[in-house]
């Protein structure tokens, strides 16, 4: 059995996250605008529009922005949720294979799964909070014209960054290796010639 680690910089994830958010970003300004989105301060909606309503107005969007923050930050815990309960879906033995974490030095959170699985279903794994937070609310945002939801999608395709890099190699390798999620460090250990999994 060959046994070879497949492991990712986290210094380079960060700066790629970078890139993407940048590029993501851009993209999203050049689709906004040819859909006829507005940029700037919402309009209050009402013709000489009194102090009272001015500062209603103010108000309101102080508390959608503050949601958004919110948002933002209850969205890195389930990013990492739904990793777990992808590679959970495809172990055998389900959530006792699935701890959670954080990486001190880099500030980075992480889902570990201490359980060998087959190459696509760990890509699934990696890749779906990029599908669900990332590609899903760009979609529902362009639909509704929601410039926070928009933002809120343009920021997790970006944190998905490292998934993206992992996902990116493996999917040279054979199907029908086995993948093991790294315990320490930000990747996979390959396993070729490995009986096969029932995945």
């Amino acid at each position: 059995m060959k046994e070879r680690k497949l492991t990712i910089n986290l210094v380079w994830a960060n700066v790629f996250s970078l890139i993407l958010f940048a590029l993501a970003a851009i993209a999203a300004i050049i689709l906004w605008h040819m859909l006829g989105g507005e940029f700037g301060m919402p309009d209050i909606g009402i013709d000489n529009p009194t102090e009272t309503e001015i500062n209603r107005h103010t108000y309101m969007l102080l508390i959608k922005n503050g949601i958004f923050v919110i948002a933002l930050i209850a969205g890195i815990v389930v990013h990492e949720l739904i990793h777990g309960i992808t590679w959970a879906h495809f172990a055998e033995s389900g959530w006792k294979s699935i701890s959670f974490g954080v990486m001190w030095k880099m500030l980075t959170p992480y889902c570990h799964c201490s359980e060998p699985l087959k190459v696509r279903p760990y890509i699934w794994g990696s890749l779906m909070p990029l599908i669900i937070l990332g590609f899903f609310p760009l979609l529902l945002g362009f639909c509704l014209m929601s410039g926070l939801m928009v933002a809120f999608g343009v920021v997790f395709v970006s944190a998905a960054a490292g998934d993206i890099l992992v996902a990116g190699k493996l999917l040279k390798e054979d199907p029908a290796n086995i993948v093991l999620d790294h315990p320490t460090e930000a990747g996979c250990i390959i396993y070729e010639d490995q009986p096969s999994l029932k995945q």
